[in-house]
């Protein structure tokens, strides 16, 4: 009767050993999995941007998905909606912010990881009065962009803008020349732009 329960026992402690080591060897392929993930994303550069529709948003994340850089997005604390973009509209938020010289838009953060190691930071958005919207303002003020290269972009109807007023917000750091994007860019015209830029973002 001991002998039996011995071997019992015995065959007890092999099955919850055996269970135990599938149970490790699976959380370690887990992570090695993750951590993989993380080793094989492109750090050299970011994609941050604002958009107020979509059109930018599809443009920023193709760019991010062709170099396979993490990419963040700019949210005003009160968000726009469709009637604060009736650029008809004198009283509409966007008219009325862009007649105010003090105008201030906050946003949900304007800190993002991967800023510090990154050397491009692709900054999108709409394309407001000739200028890059000025949602972007808070994230170029609030960071130092210091031997960095920042890559401006935007999506237009027909309307080209200019980043003067922002690079005003940095120091020694390097603005190349705008891109602008009809709401409707192929992903060959962005990733040819990409391609056209001479510099090593991928």
């Amino acid at each position: 009767m001991k002998a039996h329960k011995l071997i019992c026992l015995c065959l007890s402690l092999l099955t919850l050993a055996s269970c135990s080591g599938v149970s490790s060897s699976s959380t370690s392929n887990e992570t090695l999995s993750n951590s993989s993930n993380t080793e094989l994303l492109n750090t050299k550069a970011i994609v941050v941007y604002f958009s107020a529709t979509s059109h930018t948003k599809n443009v920023a994340t193709t760019i991010s998905d062709y170099i396979n850089s993490p990419i963040y997005e700019l949210e005003p604390v009160n968000e726009y909606t469709s009637s604060d973009l009736n650029y008809s509209n004198q009283n509409s938020r966007v008219v009325l912010e862009h007649n105010d010289p003090s105008r201030h838009v906050e946003l949900v953060t304007t800190s993002f990881e991967h800023f510090s190691e990154a050397t491009y930071i692709f900054l999108g958005a709409p394309v407001w009065w000739q200028e890059l919207s000025w949602v972007v303002e808070d994230f170029v003020k609030n960071n130092d962009f210091s031997s960095k290269t920042i890559i401006p972009f935007a999506t237009s109807a027909s309307s080209g803008f200019t980043t003067t007023k922002l690079q005003g917000y940095t120091t020694n750091a390097t603005w190349l020349e705008p891109q602008r994007f009809s709401s409707s860019a192929s992903t060959s015209t962005i990733t040819s732009w990409i391609d056209n830029l001479g510099i090593d973002v991928k």
